[in-house]
């Protein structure tokens, strides 16, 4: 398992490799900090053989801030370029869920409440469906 963190230890990223990757963040996620999940996305998508699916397990944030939103989008358009889905789990966590509800990213993005729900996700053509089905209800 390896591990990311920033200079001033306010975010730390574990890996798990397999299949998918894991990447579970803890701490914040601002500004100050969206580089390390740039860079542990960015190792996760290196990997050999390149991973189907990325999970950032966003359980254990306890600051979620405009910025890291904006990462969010920006790591899973990052890895949708290679066709490697990134699926984001909130795993209940009141600050995750309602910062990606403000800012409509919960819309978007590949939001799961659970590492459960997360890994045995289905592929693009399930997300869709699921999409589509939110924005005509």
């Amino acid at each position: 398992m390896a591990s990311f963190g920033s200079p001033a230890g306010r975010l730390r990223v574990s890996c798990s490799h397999g299949e998918p990757v894991l990447l579970a963040l803890s701490g914040e996620l601002d500004a100050g900090t969206v580089l390390v999940v740039v860079g542990a996305v960015a190792a996760a998508l290196a990997g050999s053989p390149e991973p189907k699916a990325i999970v950032l397990d966003l359980s254990r944030v306890n600051f979620l801030g405009a910025a890291g939103v904006r990462v969010l989008s920006a790591v899973t358009d990052n890895a949708a370029d290679r066709n490697v889905r990134l699926r984001i789990v909130t795993g209940g966590n009141p600050l995750v869920s309602r910062a990606l509800r403000l800012t409509g990213a919960d819309r978007v993005l590949d939001v799961y409440p659970d590492l459960g729900a997360a890994s045995s996700a289905g592929d693009g053509r399930e997300f869709l469906r699921l999409t589509a089905r939110m924005w005509n209800s």
